[in-house]
């Protein structure tokens, strides 16, 4: 016991995605062997953010994972990105999937509007509470601040694609939704970096991206339609993230305009 204790406190980062990963993982092959048995594969990451922080910090450290949780005092702007920008971008991939061919929903299909919020804290429950407690509000902090914030990202955001695997392994496209979900973990920490580091805002982000495409448009598409829409959604994350590194850099964040009074100064 004493050995777990210290590999922990010695390597808690390591430790945390390792539990992570097990946890989830065995999860999903119980559920797989026996279909009664509960689907927790999203709380992995909150179970292993939890047990990590109470051996190595205590009382102290689960306080501070509450508090990046429930960081909720940032700018106005970087809750309306946190929920327009993946709600956006799932528009614009059904509507260029429609544009090529695809059937539009019907009025029937779509329901009412305000259905969205029925659906969005049952999205919150389903996956990005679980998720992003452990991986913006307890290892994203812990990268090092050697590295660039992009850097970060994508090596998080490939840890993210590596952990959903076994679920991806349902989906129309497999290359897609791992593509997808790499470059949707940096449009996540551009918001996350940008909001004072508030793991909040990216629970935000992640549950209103479940919410209007896993849980509302995604489903309205089956077959190649389908396979498309997921090719045509990676491939707007994947350009939206190369233009937000042109305008703001490696950093994630906006350059700082030149001091007017600077100019032609050697």
């Amino acid at each position: 016991m004493k050995s777990m204790t210290s590999v922990l406190k010695h390597h808690p980062l390591v430790a945390f995605f390792i539990l992570a990963f097990g946890i989830s993982w065995g999860n999903y092959l119980l559920s797989r062997a026996w279909p009664n048995f509960p689907f927790l594969f999203p709380y992995g990451p909150l179970l292993a953010a939890v047990i990590v922080t109470s051996v190595t910090r205590g009382m102290d450290g689960l306080k501070d994972l509450l508090n990046r949780c429930l960081r909720w005092r940032v700018e106005l702007k970087w809750y309306l990105a946190a929920l327009v920008v993946p709600v956006a971008l799932t528009i614009a991939a059904v509507s260029l999937n429609i544009l090529l061919g695809a059937s539009a929903p019907e009025r029937g299909q779509l329901g009412h509007w305000y259905s969205l919020f029925i659906l969005f804290p049952m999205a919150l429950v389903d996956a990005p509470l679980g998720e992003e407690t452990g991986w913006r509000g307890y290892a994203l902090s812990r990268f090092s601040a050697r590295r660039s914030p992009l850097v970060n990202s994508l090596f998080l955001g490939v840890l993210i694609a590596g952990w959903h695997v076994p679920v991806a392994l349902a989906a129309p496209s497999i290359a897609a939704y791992l593509i997808g979900a790499i470059a949707s973990a940096v449009l996540t920490n551009w918001v996350y970096y940008n909001s004072q580091e508030s793991a909040l805002l990216a629970i935000l982000y992640h549950t209103a991206q479940n919410t209007i495409g896993g849980w509302y448009l995604f489903r309205m598409f089956t077959g190649p339609e389908l396979i498309r829409l997921w090719w045509l959604w990676a491939a707007a994350h994947v350009v939206v993230v190369f233009i937000l590194v042109l305008v703001a850099g490696p950093n994630l964040r906006r350059r700082p305009r030149p001091f007017a009074g600077a100019r032609g100064k050697y």
